[in-house]
């Protein structure tokens, strides 16, 4: 009923890390953009080794079109 007591897989965690770094660095872009660089950098490594592990759950802008 509840996913209180479940634990995340290590997907899980790193496909919501990567939409966080992703949804952040689009918000200071507008402000700062050295610092969106930074973290689109930081966001792109995890896509990285997400796809190094064949995990189909993250959708990139690239991909959509």
């Amino acid at each position: 009923m509840f996913r209180i007591f479940d634990n995340k897989t290590k997907e899980e965690r790193l496909c919501e890390k990567y939409s966080q770094l992703m949804e952040r660095s689009y918000r200071v872009a507008l402000v700062d953009k050295k610092k969106s660089d930074q973290l689109n950098y930081r966001a792109q490594k995890i896509l990285a080794e997400l796809r190094r592990m064949n995990c189909n759950k993250v959708e990139t802008k690239s991909e959509a079109f």
